[in-house]
């Protein structure tokens, strides 16, 4: 950090080329009108008496386009992101959100005074800034909770604040599908704080506006559109795993628009508009739910577990290291040896908020400011270990993880 006069000179977070920003996000936007068959229709209505910084926008997150919804909705801004660490730990993304984006990186449900101090820099340089307050992204087509914290780091900014949501966005680009969809995605945004209403506001007051805000059931806000394609099911075996008709767990194949049990023949077709064909749970996010809903809570997983971390190069290693995960209704712990050096965590699920994670792939703790990825043995079980520790932290904030 460079000094002048005997004082140091914070480094500036500055803001993305506004030329390049325009030619990024269009680009994008080209690909999926022309490859994809995604459509976007913007309301900026909503941003009307936003002239410039500083500024908040809040959005929900339950799709992978999400900060191209946001990031097109808001161009007039060029904004600058509040985005997960994991993201930087791969080459090319991390080169673009450092050397043209500006993005200010967060430890997810980790304490990051790191990310604070990026925050109210960016709103002293009179940015917009974007932020998801649910920490993370859901693998169905519902908002998540707002995390601890949020209130409180809205009325320190005491900015206006603004909400963006992308109907469709999460049908269009569910987290469990592999690959995009054809469909349409209607973005619109709407004020949610002037500055003096929060100044006004008490923390419990602005938490509950900011929950209002950004709740949003994608399958019922779109209930009607069609999101075609080739196999409708593809990849939902990675979220979906009990079979409502006897109960067991692991035995669903999705594939051919179809998921199906092995052990008692149960199937049903999952049309482009989202809704089964057959059976008692009629939609994606009913059967997500249903099974937390089924999760017992005195389960106990005890089992050896392979461990990614980001290496000396910035980037992130699946195979860095090995070790054992117990996980219960009190405590998460993980012991081992990441990069030869061991490697302990233990943290109460009540302190803990929740797991960022990718299914059939892995999920994300802290240990000591680093961030590892767990991966159980089967991969399959990744969501049912995430939707584990939501439950029994939802049930100790004395929160409801969706609302039908």
């Amino acid at each position: 950090m460079a000094e002048k006069n005997g004082k140091k000179r914070r480094k500036k977070i500055g803001r993305p080329n506004r030329i390049i920003y325009n030619i990024g996000f269009g680009i994008l936007l080209l690909y999926f009108r022309i490859f994809v068959g995604t459509r976007f229709k913007f309301d900026r209505s909503g941003l009307n008496d936003l002239k410039s910084g500083p500024a908040l926008i809040i959005s929900p997150h339950i799709s992978g386009i999400d900060h191209i919804v946001v990031g097109w909705e808001c161009k007039k801004y060029i904004p600058t992101f509040v985005l997960s660490e994991h993201l930087f730990s791969k080459p090319l993304i991390r080169f673009i959100l450092t050397r043209f984006a500006h993005a200010i990186p967060k430890k997810m449900f980790y304490p990051d005074a790191g990310t604070i101090m990026g925050i109210l820099r960016a709103k002293s340089e009179g940015n917009v800034i974007v932020l998801f307050p649910e920490g993370r992204m859901n693998a169905v087509a519902h908002t998540y909770p707002v995390t601890l914290g949020t209130a409180e780091l809205v009325k320190k900014l005491s900015v206006p604040v603004y909400c963006v949501t992308g109907t469709g966005a999460a049908l269009a680009d569910p987290k469990w599908y592999k690959g995009f969809r054809r469909g349409l995605v209607t973005v619109k945004a709407e004020r949610v704080f002037t500055e003096d209403e929060i100044k006004n506001l008490s923390v419990g007051d602005i938490s509950e506006r900011i929950d209002k805000a950004i709740y949003h059931d994608d399958e019922k806000a779109a209930e009607g559109r069609r999101y075609p394609a080739k196999d409708t099911v593809k990849g939902l075996d990675g979220i979906l795993y009990r079979c409502p008709e006897c109960n067991n767990e692991f035995c669903l194949t999705a594939e051919n628009s179809r998921i199906s049990c092995s052990e008692c023949g149960f199937s049903t077709e999952l049309k482009d508009d989202y809704r089964f064909t057959n059976g008692r749970l009629k939609s994606v996010n009913e059967w997500f739910y249903w099974q937390i809903d089924c999760l017992d809570k005195n389960t106990v997983f005890d089992e050896d577990i392979k461990i990614g971390a980001v290496g000396p190069d910035g980037n992130m290693d699946l195979n860095a290291g090995k070790g054992h995960l117990r996980l219960d209704k009190v405590r998460l712990t993980v012991t081992g040896e990441v990069f030869g050096e061991d490697v302990s965590y233990s943290c109460e699920l009540i302190t803990l908020g929740g797991t960022p994670y990718t299914p059939n792939k892995e999920f994300d703790i802290y240990c000591k400011g680093k961030l590892l990825y767990l991966q159980p043995p089967d991969v399959k079980t990744v969501v049912k270990h995430v939707t584990f520790i939501d439950k029994i932290c939802a049930e100790n904030r004395g929160i409801k993880l969706y609302r039908f």
